[in-house]
């Protein structure tokens, strides 16, 4: 565990000053092989200046540690690697967080981005599946969006293996589409960017001018009411993942 980014510096108050702010919440990342969790804790130390990261190679281990700590957990986050959920040292860890932990939120990392495992993932409790196949950006926003108490699933998990969307994506377009006046294309550019794709990524993948995309994006953000791309992403990552409402007979 990196020691930089297990302490807090602080400093005593001068005559004069105001009270110090409380201390930074810490994040946490469960991950048993010391390089990635090395790694990711770095990046996220990069990434999420508010918050100081805690590392730990197990839960048990864990629980040990973060009585250290001046403030309980904003957050945990699981590398499981390429794992299934069902595997015994996911099982246990999840149980020990549960146990020992049981008020704080709990966030998947995975190699793999399946369907079945972020059902079942979502089934166990936990409040968010982020893949290593994100882009960065988009993935410190799904944290922020977990700690804030939303929950956070990648768009495209509702996709086909062919690409096409499923039953799933097509009420959500006829639904959510409408209630924020989105266009259809408009629709297909917020479902790439819950990806992570880059302008370039998303024109290629559209057969669309990159210069049309940036205006899509623009009109985007001013309808979901932000102000940057990341945003965009969180905030439709959210919605995209509210469970559908029944419709009327």
């Amino acid at each position: 565990m990196a020691r930089n980014q297990t302490s807090v510096a602080m400093q005593a108050p001068k005559d004069g000053d105001v009270t110090p702010e409380p201390a930074a919440r810490p994040l946490v990342l469960i991950d048993p092989a010391p390089l990635t969790r090395q790694a990711l804790s770095e990046m996220l130390t990069r990434g999420l200046p508010d918050f100081v990261i805690v590392a730990a190679p197990t839960g048990d281990e864990l629980t040990h540690t973060i009585g250290q700590q001046p403030a309980p957990p904003a957050l945990i986050i699981v590398y499981i690697k390429n794992a299934e959920l069902t595997e015994r040292w996911v099982q246990t860890t999840l149980e020990q967080l549960r146990f020992h932990l049981a008020d704080v939120r709990v966030v998947l990392l995975s190699d793999r981005d399946t369907a079945d495992q972020v059902i079942n993932a979502l089934a166990s409790g936990v409040r968010g599946f982020i893949t290593t196949s994100m882009q960065a950006e988009v993935a410190f926003a799904a944290l922020r969006l977990v700690c804030a108490g939303g929950t956070f699933i990648p768009a495209h998990i509702f996709a086909e293996p062919n690409g096409n969307p499923n039953n799933g994506s097509n009420h959500e377009q006829k639904t959510l589409a409408p209630r924020f006046d989105l266009s259809p294309r408009e629709f297909s550019i917020m479902e790439l960017l819950c990806e992570g794709r880059s302008n370039k990524v998303i024109a290629t993948r559209l057969r669309l001018q990159e210069s049309t995309v940036k205006v899509h994006v623009r009109n985007i953000m001013r309808k979901l009411h932000v102000t940057n791309r990341t945003h965009a992403a969180a905030v439709a990552n959210r919605l995209l993942s509210e469970p559908p409402t029944p419709e009327l007979q």
